[in-house]
């Protein structure tokens, strides 16, 4: 069975985030203070436009759940606050909830990444 999916572009569906979860922006651009904020950006989008999840609604939500979390626990004390870590934590949800990859592949991919044996590639 195919998938039925939302034909929004991803500034429409950015622009209509509530005001608590949507991105950083200064004089009305996204703002990203390091390159894995970008790319964890960018994946997420790039996974919609390619319909590779329903709705971006399943984005959103596990985004506002991580927040949410983030603002009862205890952590919030001791930590800074990152808008795209929980992008992150988000985008890392959806892509083991839905399947895309396993947890397994996530791990590897991220030691890979953080170890330097995994490069960046770009195509």
């Amino acid at each position: 069975m195919e998938k039925k999916c939302e034909n929004n572009g991803p500034e429409s569906v950015i622009s209509s985030m509530s005001e608590e979860v949507a991105p950083p922006r200064k004089n009305g651009e996204l703002q990203f203070q390091e390159p894995w904020e970008n790319r964890s950006f960018g994946m997420a989008i790039a996974l919609y436009q390619e319909k590779r999840y329903s709705t971006w609604e399943d984005f959103r939500s596990r985004l506002i759940e991580e927040i949410q979390a983030w603002e009862k626990s205890e952590k919030k004390e001791d930590t800074e606050w990152n808008y795209y870590e929980h992008w992150l934590s988000a985008l890392e949800r959806l892509v083991l909830e839905t399947g895309l990859l396993n947890k397994h592949d996530v791990d590897t991919r991220t030691n890979e990444f953080l170890t330097g044996k995994r490069d960046e590639v770009f195509y």
